[in-house]
């Protein structure tokens, strides 16, 4: 395997024991051990990686240099936002209010609300991650079962001992 001469294997090492980034510090070291002859196979192992991955390096390294070699996640600024902030706006001005069948807000609702009126399709995921990021929360009462004695429980409240209501849903102390 070729190695260019942008650095000397001295400097590799350096850039190596240097790097603050661990990216960054793995893949100098994969130039580094070529540099000094081993092959992608012996490399992979070292590094734990595939041959394959130690041959892209130093070839990403031969091409652009060690500034080829950095970790291009950084600045990846991601996928833009689905809805725009006035879209957001209008998104919060309408949960202020009922929706348009009444009742309470629901993900399909307001997925729907969203499509009819912003003009844009979206699944119930980037829905509920808006409802998060606003400070909405999912708020749904505690299921009761259908044959549960309402009475019995209040009943079962008033006279439970005192060392019970101290104790854990689980008895422990």
């Amino acid at each position: 395997m070729t190695v260019a001469d942008h650095l000397t294997l001295n400097e590799l090492w350096r850039r190596v024991k240097k790097a603050k980034d661990p990216i960054d510090k793995h893949r100098f070291l994969a130039v580094y051990h070529a540099k000094r002859g081993l092959t992608a196979k012996k490399i992979a192992k070292i590094t734990l990686n595939t041959p394959r991955w130690v041959q892209e390096t130093v070839r990403r390294y031969n091409q652009g240099g060690p500034a080829a070699l950095g970790d291009r996640r950084h600045q990846n600024p991601g996928q833009k936002p689905k809805l725009t902030p006035e879209e957001r706006e209008r998104v919060l001005g309408a949960l202020q209010g009922p929706p348009p069948d009444g009742g309470l807000w629901t993900g399909p609702k307001l997925r729907d609300w969203v499509e009819r009126d912003l003009g844009k399709r979206l699944s119930l995921y980037p829905i509920y991650r808006l409802l998060h990021e606003m400070g909405f929360a999912l708020r749904v009462p505690r299921p009761r079962h259908a044959k549960a004695d309402e009475a019995a429980g209040e009943l079962f409240k008033k006279t439970s001992s005192p060392r019970s209501k101290r104790r854990g849903p689980r008895g422990g102390g």
